[in-house]
């Protein structure tokens, strides 16, 4: 492959998550919000409708990795779902940010609320479990597949920042003084976005077929759920990197959902709300460090060191100090670029062991762990963010919050993901895979098959 469609490929496959991930940080950041002090829906409700919606949708990751790994067309595996969900949840985005008054009747409005989100989060996943079951059939090579990552998550962090510095803004362009109006025509013209870059994305990216071993131990696919679920549960690395990556989602939503509160409430300053959100295209610096980083450290070193520094960096905005905020932020931002990229080098690690240790070939089901995490840390931090400030006493009619109401932000804000970036460096320890003997044990499969089929040809 030229270096051209190397880049084509890392644009393209970049693009899939830039667009999921321009609604996801718009629910992460300013959903709460929105739906707290625009549409002044209790935030009780709203943590509940949150977690509610992840007991119905936690796990539909893996069913759209199993139907992933059943999937047989001519446009591969994952590729055609970036079709078939791009374009709903693109309207689904429009819709998000769509509410009707019902004239007057609360119920009604809750009820358009509740189902549409539930949508939504159902469209999200099969939109985005490609994204990581993609990943290992775009390349065999171990170090493109790290540079694959790493492209992915730098347009991730670029979008993320944009969206981040420029949503308040924008909405305030839009609709002037009616913040409804300005988040609805906002909804618009994201969704738009979003089916745009799906669709580039489904006609741009080619999967590689998986060759098959002429000798060996037979690699098993096309399994029962059943059967998915077992071969996935004897993958003891991917369960402890599947639990670490639920915990780093939920402290991650949480944290971002109540950024906003923290800058308006604790800090006083709403100015500093979109410049402190964009500052979020510094996480790119921890993106473009793993390709560097992963040549000299084990990929779990990485990213123990990625929550160890992130606790840092929060604990560093505890402080009442701008400049402390601000660079704690930089800090813990640019450990999180560090922390998302490596996390899905280290699921393709899971796949290819999967595949060379277990002979299971199922990467659908493996990749949909970001799936299952996003949608149980949204869940989970959604909830623990608006239960949080319920207990503190959050009231959106007041501008200025009591004392308990602002330790209660500042607890969910700062201390609850430290302690949560710290248990998953300790339960790291136990996730024993090595990618170097993974790599070396596959190469040196790849040269017997081909000696293999050599001498089958000469036969």
């Amino acid at each position: 492959m030229s270096k051209l469609q190397l880049w084509k490929q890392r644009f393209f496959y970049g693009s899939t998550d830039l667009a999921g991930n321009l609604i996801w940080q718009i629910v992460g950041l300013y959903l709460l919000f929105y739906y707290t002090t625009v549409m002044g829906i209790s935030p009780a409700f709203v943590g509940t409708l949150f977690l509610v919606v992840r007991f119905i949708d936690a796990f539909d990751g893996v069913v759209y990795g199993f139907l992933i790994d059943h999937t047989h067309s001519k446009y591969g595996k994952s590729r055609p779902y970036f079709l078939w969900f791009g374009i709903p949840l693109g309207i689904l985005t429009m819709a998000l940010f769509f509410n009707p008054s019902f004239g007057g009747n609360k119920t009604f409005q809750l009820v358009w609320i509740s189902v549409v989100y539930t949508l939504f989060s159902l469209v999200y996943s099969g939109a985005n479990t490609p994204i990581t079951a993609i990943l290992p059939s775009l390349t065999k090579d171990p170090d493109e597949r790290t540079n694959l990552a790493s492209a992915r998550m730098v347009m991730t962090n670029i979008g993320t920042a944009v969206i981040g510095a420029i949503s308040l803004p924008m909405v305030a362009f839009l609709g002037g003084k009616n913040a409804e109006r300005g988040w609805s025509i906002w909804g618009v013209i994201i969704g738009a976005l979003i089916i745009v870059l799906f669709l580039g994305a489904f006609a741009n990216l080619r999967e590689q077929e998986t060759e098959e071993t002429p000798d060996g131990p037979e690699i098993k696919s096309h399994l029962s759920v059943k059967e998915s679920l077992k071969g996935a549960a004897k993958n003891k690395p991917w369960v402890i990197l599947s639990l670490s990556f639920i915990l780093l989602q939920t402290f991650w939503v949480m944290r971002l959902q109540v950024a906003v509160y923290y800058l308006t409430y604790v800090y006083k300053r709403t100015d500093l709300v979109g410049l402190f959100n964009g500052l979020v295209i510094c996480a790119v610096i921890g993106n473009i460090s793993i390709p560097f980083l992963s040549k000299f450290m084990k990929h779990k070193s990485v990213m123990v060191l990625a929550m160890l520094t992130f606790a840092v960096g929060e604990a560093m905005m505890a402080f009442n100090s701008v400049p402390l905020l601000f660079a704690g932020n930089v800090i813990s931002l640019i450990a999180m670029g560090a922390a998302f990229s490596i996390a899905f080098v280290m699921i393709a690690d899971t796949v290819e062991y999967s595949r060379s240790e277990l002979h299971i070939d199922e990467p659908g089901i493996l990749s949909s762990v970001p799936m299952v995490g996003a949608k149980l840390g949204m869940g989970f931090g959604g909830a623990l963010a608006g239960w949080i400030l319920a207990w503190g006493g959050f009231d959106a009619a007041a501008k200025v919050q009591s004392a308990h109401a602002q330790t209660a932000i500042g607890t969910a804000f700062i201390w609850l993901p430290v302690i949560f970036a710290v248990l998953i460096a300790v339960i790291l320890r136990a996730y024993k895979l090595d990618e170097d003997e993974v790599a070396s044990a596959k190469a040196a499969k790849d040269s017997a098959d081909k000696a293999a089929q050599t001498k089958l040809q000469n036969d």
